[in-house]
């Protein structure tokens, strides 16, 4: 059981990786992602039971529609996707090696497997052998599309920054977040609600955006578009290399003039 928490998430992983076929990422910027990832699920673990508790203080019982509801959409969807977007950005928003639009599926895909695996073992420590394989499976469909649709837009955001297009960027940068959350957040409320109708529900959204995802996929993988970083902005060591090289121009300019000087 243990082995099945991992493998599927790897295996996502692995071949999303793959098919970056202009310019893979390193596996070291992969691996931060991933730390990151697990970071926000162990985070959330915590955040969720704070706020389960409160709610359920606040309003008490546990089976009604608006506890489903708060629960999740606010104390899942918006608290896991949130955390993603945040740790995704702040690792890889200026990150030189985030240079075509594909890069944020990969980078995406990263992150939530990081935080998968975590939860998947988190389960597996805490049920055991009650636990039965298609909850740690199926959570690997609903992840690569949210994170398709994440990547997606992150992508289009950073192209609309590379263009100092700071409209659109907002814009992409807020669908980035904010539609995973609402895709998570009815697939949450379906599963959690645990009736008939609801998973009727589940099953036609599942099949709806799981076309779309795959839609967004094939075309960003297709065009795959480039993102021109601004050759301005130099880090410190390139400016300090600069300094230097001009400091020793200067030196043999006056070195010169001195000895036009004494020859006059």
């Amino acid at each position: 059981m243990l082995a099945l928490a991992f493998i599927p998430g790897l295996v996502l992983l692995f071949t999303v990786w793959k098919l970056d076929t202009i310019e893979k990422e390193s596996p070291i910027l992969l691996l931060k992602l991933f730390g990151a990832g697990a970071a926000v699920m162990l985070i959330d673990i915590l955040l969720r039971t704070l706020g389960l508790k409160l709610l359920e203080s606040a309003y008490g019982g546990t089976s009604i529609l608006f506890y489903t509801f708060i629960d999740a959409f606010i104390f899942t969807a918006l608290i896991e996707e949130g955390g993603r977007f945040i740790v995704l950005k702040l690792l890889t928003w200026k990150d030189r090696e985030f240079n075509y639009t594909f890069d944020a599926i990969v980078y995406s895909v990263a992150v939530s497997v990081g935080f998968l695996i975590t939860e998947n073992v988190v389960y597996v420590i805490k049920y055991g052998s009650a636990l039965k394989p298609a909850a740690l499976v199926l959570p690997v469909f609903a992840q690569i599309i949210i994170s398709v649709f994440m990547g997606y837009s992150y992508g289009l955001g950073k192209i609309a920054d590379s263009k100092n297009d700071t409209k659109n960027k907002k814009v992409y940068l807020a669908e980035a977040v904010l539609v995973p959350i609402a895709i998570h957040g009815i697939y949450a409320m379906c599963i959690k609600a645990g009736t008939a109708f609801f998973y009727v529900i589940l099953a036609v959204y599942m099949i709806a955006v799981t076309a779309i995802s795959v839609v967004i996929f094939i075309k960003i993988h297709k065009e795959d578009a480039s993102i021109e970083w601004d050759t301005t902005d130099i880090n410190e060591g390139d400016g300090f290399e600069i300094n230097v090289t001009d400091l020793l121009h200067r030196k043999e300019s006056f070195g010169k003039e001195a000895d036009n000087e004494g020859k006059v």
